[in-house]
């Protein structure tokens, strides 16, 4: 009794042990694959539906081969006994029974078919949910203030009957096909004893034959099940391979260039550049000399982020090429040109982490030494230490627990830790108040000594001190100067300037 028991204990226990390192397996594989992944495909798939494919498509899969897997090994086996067992009872009687199988594998096919087709809708359904339930989560201050609650909820609501209903189809489509079978394995009896009857076959051989037939029908209900099952499973299936069969837009070399350290610069040659049929870029031309101050210039869709995203091989241009110190970027492995750059933007992303982790994630390994003085580079040092646990204050998700102003800080701080030699700045005070924008515009002036740098700015005061300013105006480059010259050439730059009621004195 104590054997059994604890031989129980220790399949179920080995069991469970190797279910979760499958399931981590399969989904850490599959967010190694999404790491894989260019920028441009989370432009056209949602986070929610690469969620559920990572999550929950992977757990289907598995739930599916591990439930199955023993009725996959012994029911074939079990009904290859049978159907011997009464070839040797009577043949014909044998063979009559198995022209009868059509009646029971036709509902089995096209129950399997209507399961995948309710499979797939309840994804895209549940995809809905989780996407729907995200936004409401992320956006709960603008919800409160538009006292949108109730329509929000109603909303929800209808999701989650429609979730409802096709769970209740999907329940019905399985629980209906066990009596169908069982009906018509009642009336295959009922045919082969009435055929036995007109037949006058031996009584002894009926009872016989009878005795392993009725054996058939759990074999076959299992089986049924099983198709069902798998059919379910397949439409998992179908998702993983299309998102497997995925392709980088941005493809690695086979074998890339060395890159110790950028040393020389970055030059644009006639780029052109769109997303999907939308031209964006157009035949772009400019240079980034090492060392010196590059300021992006034009109205919100002049392309200016999108050149930086090039500039970074977030994307490959549509026509034309940059030259990284010389030589092509695509020569280059993506990891070796990201180790040149630090990314400061209006946009901080912040992770549901310490303050520590947040900043030491500029660079892997980075100490905590390193971590504080990039602190006070980037003037976060006084604050953080004011927090109740200091650099082990959590930030909260996406830094809610932490004003703009301070944020900013860690994304500047976060550069520091980086000490890369090419500094992109998108925009890094746009959010700001002017007071928080000056003192954040300090620290950024400290963060660009003896960097290559290339700025964009709505406000064009920022961009004073650059070396050289690219005005971009519809994917074009429109002007090219410095900023007392733009302003004196009375062009596209002098207007925008006028705009915002700047002058060379001021």
């Amino acid at each position: 009794m104590g054997l059994r028991a604890l031989a129980g204990y220790l399949s179920t226990y080995c069991l469970t042990w190797v279910s979760a390192r499958v399931i981590r397996d399969m989904q850490v594989a599959a967010l190694k694959k999404a790491q894989e992944l260019s920028v441009a495909f989370f432009q056209k798939r949602s986070a929610a539906d690469i969620y559920n494919c990572i999550s929950s498509d992977t757990r289907v899969i598995y739930d599916s081969m591990t439930n199955g897997f023993i009725d996959t090994i012994r029911e074939p086996f079990a009904i290859l006994s049978i159907v011997g067992a009464m070839l040797w009872i009577d043949t014909k009687l044998t063979l009559i029974s198995l022209f009868m199988l059509p009646l029971i594998i036709g509902p089995v096919i096209l129950g399997g078919r209507r399961i995948r087709w309710l499979m797939k809708n309840s994804i895209t359904m549940g995809v809905m949910q989780i996407g729907y339930l995200l936004e409401a989560l992320t956006s709960v201050r603008i919800v409160k203030a538009y006292g949108m609650e109730r329509r929000q909820m109603e909303t929800f609501r209808k999701l989650a009957d429609q979730m409802v209903t096709m769970a209740v189809k999907l329940a019905q489509t399985r629980n209906l096909l066990n009596p169908v079978i069982e009906v018509f394995c009642i009336l295959g009896v009922g045919f082969l004893i009435t055929f036995v009857f007109y037949t006058r076959t031996e009584a002894s051989s009926l009872v016989s034959f009878l005795t392993a037939l009725m054996l058939a029908p759990l074999s076959i209900k299992r089986i049924a099940n099983l198709h069902l099952t798998l059919a379910a499973a397949s439409v998992s299936i179908r998702r993983l391979e299309e998102f497997y069969a995925e392709k980088p837009t941005v493809v690695e070399p086979a074998h890339p260039r060395p890159l110790p350290t950028f040393r020389h610069g970055i030059r644009i040659e006639n780029l052109t550049f769109s997303y999907g049929h939308t031209p964006v870029l157009q035949n772009v031309s400019m240079e980034v000399t090492f060392g010196k101050k590059i300021g992006l210039a034009g109205a919100s869709g002049s392309g200016k982020s999108t050149l930086i995203n090039l500039i970074m091989r977030f994307y490959d241009p549509s026509q034309g090429r940059i030259l990284f110190d010389g030589h092509p970027l695509s020569e280059y492995a993506t990891s070796d040109l990201y180790r040149q750059m630090a990314l400061v933007s209006q946009d901080v992303v912040l992770f549901d982490a310490s303050v520590a982790d947040n900043i030491g994630f500029g660079r892997d390994g980075s100490t905590q030494a390193e971590i504080e003085q990039a602190a006070k580079l980037a003037q976060a040092h006084d604050f953080i230490s004011k927090m109740a646990n200091g650099y082990a204050s959590p930030v909260g998700e996406r830094g809610q627990l932490i004003s703009g102003g301070q944020k900013a800080r860690l994304s500047i701080a976060r550069a520091f830790v980086r000490n890369a030699p090419i500094l992109i700045l998108d925009e890094p005070t746009a959010a700001l108040d002017s007071h928080a924008e000056a003192e954040i515009q300090s620290a950024i002036d400290s963060l660009e000594e003896g960097r290559t740098v290339i700025c964009i700015a709505h406000r064009l005061s920022t961009l004073a001190n650059m070396d050289e300013i690219v005005v971009l105006d519809h994917g074009r480059v429109v002007e090219q100067g410095s900023f007392e010259k733009l302003l004196k050439a009375k062009g596209h730059f002098a207007k925008m300037a006028g705009q915002q009621r700047l002058t060379t004195s001021s």
